[in-house]
């Protein structure tokens, strides 16, 4: 006879759920709307601009493989050897004329088949002959969790494969480790290890998958020949990695940090690990405390399931290869704790870091999977279809975020930045917003003030300028070897028409207007210049303006952009990129100047200008 426990029970027990199948539906195309929204959001960020680490990483990688510096390759970027990031850069700058396009496609590959080798896991984890609707539901929540637009630096940011690929290749090396303990293959150890020597070479993180490995393996009581190999792989590896290695000087180190900051330093991995959800409520002390409560819970539940798993670790080798991979995670917060601490603890909510803290939740949710699709003894129940649906459309909800924000004005303004560096002028201010020098100063100054605090030896600004002017140096030698966007039109040789004559033009007049400038603060040699140009009816909008002398010698040059503020008081007329922006000679002021506008290198029209500063009269 049934106990009361028993009757209870089954008075808790929800009915079989019935329309799964449009549930199902309804669930992916929430899911697809939400990755959607993750690739339109790039789209409309996309810039071929290289951006920030970009010039010594990117640029300066490709002109010195193509001095024949193949020790490049394995040269440190800051702490990290990124060797394959380096591979996929070569790839993007020699097939694809280094337009980042092939880069942003990897961006969004690299997490698609992260959600990919998670749906193995599961599969492998529920073990049952096909999968269940509970299942389906839970691997298109993790699809939805990995392409969150939180971690928006990642995907939209050229430069950062290497934050895909340094938490992608030790979840494959574990997942494989694994395969290779119910079987014995020798083809998937072999994979295993070479997914965790490839680990090595994407971040100064990397390095921890060898030896989690060789923990993995003494746990689970594999052969002393497969211990062997990991445990003297993972010594190799560091050993290679650290010989000649040089540690960045604006980096603080974990012990320091530990002694100076013991409860700073043991908060910094909880937010970073909980930082997907401070996105819920923005960078506010509220949005600290809910990452922090967010990354105990991750951890606590993970020591929970580990302890169980611990019991009879070689029963639950999958298992215990996702909850290595979370001990990967979390050593490799701490490991950035020790690292970037000085900059507060605010940094572990950087976008950039959501990345593995998202990998680290994907995995938590397979390793709960048996008990979320066992709820209440049915696998298939509404309560946890209706948790997983709520969750994805709060997550929605943030997603929105990645097409409401308008980029042109931004895009535009890297453009600008970019021609300053073709035309090398030395405008710092324009150039900020490809290559951010005011942080590398903060950055600069805060690891001064916290590594050598009494000295209080601080940069000097003439530190960054120095900075600045290598990537001068480096934009003018990407002109020199074709490289990036310095080998295309409009900003190919630009440099080398200055100064240059044209052929008078024929072409009809146009309405412009040129608004009083000013000068170039750093470079007196050029001003500013900006305005709009309105080609004729029937003509195909503008690429470039040029400025003639009376002798048809080009003294500026100007870039096509959003709309000028005030075209609209003028005409009525749709006036798509006729706003300019650039830059001419500080002798050509007052004189009187031809306004060319062209398209694809061929003139459209022009007319007749007269450039002065602000609160003179123009002509």
């Amino acid at each position: 006879m049934p106990s009361f426990f028993d009757k209870l029970a089954n008075l808790m027990r929800l009915p079989p759920v019935k329309g799964d199948g449009r549930r199902l539906a309804g669930f992916a195309g929430l899911v697809a709307f939400l990755v959607g929204l993750s690739i339109v959001g790039a789209i409309r960020s996309y810039s071929p601009i290289p951006y920030w680490d970009m010039w010594d990483g990117y640029l300066g990688f490709a002109e010195r493989i193509n001095e024949g510096d193949w020790s490049v390759w394995w040269s440190q970027h800051n702490e990290h050897r990124i060797l394959l990031a380096r591979l996929l850069f070569w790839m993007d700058l020699e097939w694809f004329n280094g337009t980042n396009i092939f880069l942003f496609i990897v961006n969004f590959l690299l997490p698609g088949v992260s959600a990919f080798v998670f749906w193995r896991m599961l599969r492998d984890t529920t073990q049952t002959p096909a999968p269940t609707a509970g299942e389906k539901f839970l691997g298109l929540f993790i699809v939805a969790l990995l392409f969150l637009w939180c971690q928006k630096e990642n995907l939209t940011w050229a430069f950062q494969s290497q934050f895909f690929l340094v938490q992608l290749l030790p979840l494959c090396a574990l997942y494989w480790l694994h395969k290779s303990t119910g079987d014995h293959r020798r083809s998937s150890f072999s994979i295993a290890v070479g997914f965790g020597v490839a680990s090595v070479g994407t971040m100064a993180n990397g390095l921890l998958a060898l030896p989690l490995m060789t923990l993995y393996a003494l746990i689970t009581r594999q052969r002393a020949i497969r211990i062997g190999v990991l445990a003297f792989l993972s010594i190799a590896a560091w050993y290679i990695y650290f010989h000649n290695y040089q540690a960045p000087a604006q980096h603080s180190s974990f012990i320091p940090e530990l002694r100076l900051h013991p409860f700073v330093l043991m908060a910094y991995p909880f937010v970073y690990l909980g930082s997907p959800f401070s996105y819920f409520f923005g960078a506010t002390l509220s949005g600290k405390l809910v990452a922090f409560v967010a990354g105990l819970i991750l951890i606590g539940c993970s020591a929970w399931v580990g302890i169980r798993i611990l019991r009879a670790p070689q029963q639950n080798t999958l298992r215990l290869a996702l909850l290595t991979f979370v001990l990967y995670i979390v050593a490799s917060a701490c490991v950035t704790a020790g690292g970037r601490l000085l900059f507060g603890v605010g940094q572990a909510l950087s976008s950039r870091y959501t990345t593995p803290a998202l990998m680290a939740w994907a995995a938590l949710l397979v390793l709960y999977a048996p008990s979320l699709l066992t709820a209440h003894g049915i696998r298939e129940t509404r309560i946890v279809q209706l948790s997983f649906a709520s969750l994805l459309l709060l997550m929605v909800a943030m997603q929105i975020s990645a097409v409401l924000q308008s980029h042109e004005e931004e895009l535009f303004e890297g453009k600008i930045a970019a021609l300053a560096l073709e035309l090398q002028v030395r405008d710092l201010p324009q150039i900020a917003h490809i290559f951010p020098y005011q942080e590398v100063l903060r950055e600069r100054r805060a690891a001064a003030l916290a590594l050598q605090p009494k000295v209080g030896d601080q940069p000097k600004i003439e530190d960054v300028l120095h900075e600045v002017d290598s990537v001068l140096f480096l934009a003018r030698e990407a002109d020199a070897q074709n490289l990036s966007v310095f080998g295309t039109y409009p900003f190919h040789h630009a440099r080398e028409l200055l100064g240059s004559f044209v052929q008078p033009s024929s072409r009809p007049v146009c309405r412009g207007f040129l608004a009083p400038t000013d000068p170039v603060d750093g470079d007196d040699r050029f001003v500013h210049v900006s305005g709009w140009l309105l080609a004729p009816a029937g003509e195909s909008v503008l690429d470039v303006v040029l400025f003639l002398n009376a002798q048809n010698k080009v003294v500026g040059y100007a870039l096509a952009g959003p709309p000028g503020r005030d075209i609209a008081n003028v005409t009525n007329e749709n006036a798509p990129r006729s706003g300019f922006q650039g830059y001419v000679l500080s002798d050509q002021l007052g004189a009187a100047l031809t306004v060319q506008g062209e398209r694809k290198g061929n003139p459209v029209c022009r007319t007749l200008g007269t450039i002065s500063f602000r609160g003179r009269s123009t002509g």
